[in-house]
């Protein structure tokens, strides 16, 4: 059987209690179902409700309310106490046994807290001491955090046992009275449960009984997610280029970061780049020459910086292949290289760049394309058609909308009726046939019973053989004859 919601439960009579006090704006639902249900807007569902809450009394709904919270408590305690307690068991089991068979100095005090646990309250009782109490002690923290709660705690935990063995000091599960007596008391134990308690599965179990409580008090946690600001994402991406140590990775980002300010005017920016822009090829040669910087010779500049030592023809020929190599790259690309080794550094100003407004562009020639890439893709004015739906989508919707009285629900059901009394027709005619064939059987025996009966009595009727009777009638001669012999007197 499936296991009941007890938190769908707490929250319906939690709306009824908010609803007969009239205090519906506090009521905080702890499932999205609830509200679902209580604000549906379908007719069964609103019939429902209503006659739920025009029956709903205030009194029994508060005791329902009290033996439902007392219920989850206890559930939740429970759970957690059995499960503690099996994984502590576990661990230490494995642990003892493992230690006993491979003794080493690094793990003698612990061989010697679990034998020292074992002599002498055995680990299971050890396990069901700590796991209880430790149950004691985070109910008592989560129901009840302050002092005032705990002089008057709720009336569905006051009458817990875990409450009251939190309470009294003496009480064999009390928190207090464990750690000190049984945890302090031996040596390593702290350590040793410290580890314990720092398993994964003791993790996860201990996570869950968090959250588990935290849905069944309605303590929802708003966590903040702090997003990094646009100040420091720049900041980053400065860094990480200022790290990579390449000129034109920084020139590029200082280029794209820049904001350009409202009030400028985007024509005049754009006429101080106009020598800057490029073109197509019969216009390149023009805006190299007047992009380039007249005062400076580039045959003499190489993209690798020349050594002092190095001096002579083999010099020259590779400051003439770079230099062919360095022809073919664009003009910006070559004053961000350029370095002599025996001049100064001249500071470079920022300029503010313009945003990119259009695509990219090749700068190749337009003799590239043609119509057919060019030409515009035919518009088609006929009407789209739209799939139609499968035949079970379909009977989903009719089944949603019409129910039962659906015309597919409908033939389904006669179908099935019309099975059902074939197969009622079938057994009937198998059982009127058995029974024939029962009959006939009968009859049978009936006829072969009186055909062995016929011989007895035709022979008893029949006459019997001359020679029979007259033996027969001799023997009865010789009964009757009388005696006829002489009287000899010796």
């Amino acid at each position: 059987m499936p296991k009941e919601n007890l938190i769908f439960k707490l929250d319906n009579l939690e709306y009824q209690f908010h609803h007969l006090n009239g205090t519906l704006n506090d009521f905080k639902p702890r499932l999205k179902n609830t509200a679902r249900t209580f604000n549906a807007k379908g007719k069964k569902t609103s019939k429902k409700i209503s006659k739920l809450l025009e029956s709903a009394n205030l009194n029994e709904t508060n005791v329902q309310l009290t033996s439902l919270r007392a219920e989850i408590v206890q559930k939740k305690a429970f759970h957690l106490e059995n499960k503690l307690t099996s994984l502590l068991e576990k661990t230490l089991q494995q642990q003892y046994s493992t230690l006993l068979k491979k003794h080493n100095q690094k793990n003698e005090d612990k061989l010697k807290t679990l034998k020292t646990l074992d002599e002498k309250y055995t680990l299971p009782v050890f396990c069901k001491l700590f796991a209880k109490s430790r149950v004691c002690k985070l109910l008592v923290a989560k129901i009840t955090p302050t002092k005032t709660a705990k002089a008057d705690p709720p009336v569905w935990f006051k009458d817990s046992e875990y409450f009251l063995a939190a309470q009294d000091k003496t009480h064999t599960y009390n928190p207090s009275r464990v750690w000190n007596e049984v945890v302090v008391s031996t040596s390593g134990c702290e350590k040793l449960l410290s580890q314990t308690m720092a398993g994964p599965k003791i993790k996860e179990l201990m996570s869950a009984f968090d959250s588990g409580m935290d849905m069944f008090l309605n303590n929802k946690k708003t966590k903040e997610v702090e997003l990094p600001s646009v100040s420091a994402k720049k900041e980053e991406a400065e860094e990480s280029d200022s790290d990579s140590g390449s000129e034109s990775e920084e020139s590029d980002d200082d280029g794209s970061n820049a904001e350009v300010p409202e009030d400028v005017d985007e024509d005049e920016i754009l006429k101080q780049y106009e020598g800057l822009l490029v073109g197509s090829d019969d216009e390149d040669n023009d805006v190299a020459a007047s992009s380039l910087d007249p005062t400076i010779n580039y045959n003499e500049i190489t993209d690798e910086e020349p050594s002092e030592d190095s001096e002579g023809e083999d010099d020259l020929a590779s400051s003439e292949d770079s230099d062919s190599d360095s022809e073919d790259k664009p003009a910006s690309k070559r004053q961000k290289t350029e370095k002599a080794p025996g001049k100064d550094k001249k500071t470079t100003k920022k300029a503010v760049l313009p945003e990119l407004m259009a695509g990219y562009y090749s700068g190749g020639s337009d003799d590239e394309f043609s119509d057919a890439d060019v030409a515009p893709e035919p518009i088609d004015n006929a009407p789209k058609r739209k799939n139609r739906r499968g035949q079970r989508a379909r009977q989903k919707i009719w089944e949603k909308k019409f129910g039962k009285t659906a015309n597919h629900v409908q033939k389904r059901m006669q179908e099935a009726q019309s099975e059902r009394q074939q197969r009622q027709v079938e057994y009937e005619q198998r059982v009127a046939k058995r029974e024939s064939k029962a009959r006939e059987r009968e009859e049978a025996q009936a006829r072969h019973n009186s055909e062995q009966k016929r011989p007895e009595q035709i022979s008893k009727s029949t006459q019997v053989h001359p020679s029979w009777e007259a033996k027969k009638q001799a023997e009865e001669k010789q009964k009757a004859a009388k005696f006829q012999g002489k009287k000899i007197v010796f």
